[in-house]
């Protein structure tokens, strides 16, 4: 018992080794950036000694952008707004790209990005007001009335690609269309989407004409222009489940001519101590030493946690250009192009614990070509091949391999065992029936058709 209780208390003086920068350290590292966002609020609501930093609208010399953001190349990539131009991605992805590199301070940034994931599979927002400002009181914490959201909607309809996004429906879309390619006929043309939008779709341009007192010419004109238009905005985007308000991404990673860019995704409130506060302790002429203290004190707390901000900054960007580097192939081609990397690979070229690496990639995300990636899928075991598949890899070619057979005569795990074999990947018969088990493909005597 006497050794128990004395390992207890060495355990203990080891724990209260770490200083407050080391512990503030291992719990930033764990929170996503909206946790992150909730932590800035509270230190500005709490400490008197920091203060929210205004954000400039220039990109200064390191490649820090106007909304805090800073852009990493990989190779030789450049990072290139005519990338926005590619839709293979989903509607939220796109549109945080942009969002990103909007010029607006990061309270904005954040109603907006809330805004983005309330859009439905065709790019409306079919919530009212009011049910938006519920919405965000519930989900993000923040008062804001309906006037806001107003004026966000419109600076979302103005400033984001695809025309017509932010809107409420069809006709909506369309008018919004029109204005924003300064039609010189808008006027007329929306009160014909307005009041006759079945008449148009169905060509009665006799009936619009007569209610509307206008020449037929111009409504087949108007026919015309909106046929060009694109009714529901996000229509040619990838359609997923939103993960509503929750996984904003750790980066956004961009392909450019073959090469990869990052941008380190930093959308939450910027904070530095008070000048002010700093001034009077070292002036601190007829200031009770108290008082002195307890500002010294508030404004230690401050600087350690923008400190440890930039620290876990700076190990993400190590930690993302090294995973960028090995799983380049996986980010652009698809998950038989994953390769095999353990936690203590990564933890080993950055230079830091392995348990730290596993805090910095559990329920973490980042934006791709591909979509959304959990950063977990980056990971995964070798199995013995000749170019070093991963356990991934091999799921996704015994996948290809049963989706091509013959489904009169399917293939035995066995001979998927030979085929794979001949593609110089050898497993084990129980691995193969254990990854086709977690694909959920059944057995070849399920699989047969006859």
């Amino acid at each position: 018992m006497r050794r128990i209780k004395l390992n207890q208390k060495i355990n203990q003086m080891q724990k209260n080794v770490l200083s407050p920068g080391s512990k503030l350290f291992i719990k930033i590292i764990n929170l996503n950036l909206n946790e992150i966002n909730e932590i800035v609020e509270k230190e500005l609501i709490e400490n008197p000694c920091v203060e929210e930093e205004t954000i400039g609208n220039s990109i200064d010399n390191q490649g820090l952008d106007s909304s805090g953001i800073r852009l990493y190349e990989i190779g030789k990539g450049e990072f290139n707004e005519n990338m926005l131009e590619d839709k293979s991605a989903n509607l939220v992805d796109y549109l945080s790209r942009q969002l990103n590199l909007l010029e607006i301070d990061g309270y904005d940034k954040k109603l907006l990005y809330s805004l983005i994931h309330l859009l439905d599979e065709d790019g409306f927002l079919k919530y009212t007001n009011n049910e938006i400002v519920e919405i965000i009181k519930e989900e993000v914490g923040i008062n804001i009335g309906g006037i806001q959201i107003e004026e966000l909607i419109l600076k979302g309809q103005r400033n984001f690609d695809p025309s017509g996004i932010f809107t409420r429906s069809v006709k909506e879309s369309l008018i919004l269309q029109l204005e924003l390619s300064n039609n010189k006929n808008l006027s007329i043309y929306s009160n014909i989407i307005n009041n006759h939008f079945q008449n148009l779709a169905n060509k009665k341009f006799d009936i619009i004409a007569k209610d509307m007192n206008i020449d037929t010419d111009l409504i087949k004109d108007c026919l015309d222009t909106i046929a060009e238009l694109e009714p529901k905005p996000a229509r040619a985007f990838i359609k997923i489940n939103n993960e509503r308000l929750y996984n904003e991404p750790e980066a956004y990673i961009y392909e450019n001519n073959n090469k990869l860019v990052f941008q380190l995704n930093k959308n939450f409130r910027k904070i530095r101590t008070s000048s002010y506060y700093e001034d009077m302790i070292i002036h601190k002429k007829e200031i009770d030493t108290e008082v002195i203290n307890y500002i010294k004190s508030k404004i230690n707390n401050g600087k350690i946690l923008i400190k440890t901000i930039l620290e876990r900054e700076e190990i993400y960007k190590k930690v993302l250009k090294t995973i960028i580097d090995i799983q380049h192939d996986y980010i652009i081609k698809g998950e038989r192009f994953l390769k095999p990397l353990k936690l203590a690979d990564i933890a080993s070229i950055v230079g830091c614990h392995e348990s730290t690496i596993s805090r910095i990639t559990s329920n973490k995300f980042v934006s791709t070509p591909r979509g959304m990636i959990n950063m977990k899928t980056f990971f995964s075991n070798k199995v013995d091949s000749k170019d070093d598949t991963s356990s991934v890899a091999v799921k996704d070619i015994i996948n290809e391999i049963i989706n091509m057979e013959n489904k009169t005569i399917p293939f035995s795990d066995e001979e998927v065992k030979g085929i794979l074999c001949k593609k110089g990947i050898n497993i084990a018969r129980r691995t193969i029936a254990k990854y086709r088990n977690i694909l959920k493909i059944p057995s070849s005597f399920k699989r047969n058709k006859k």
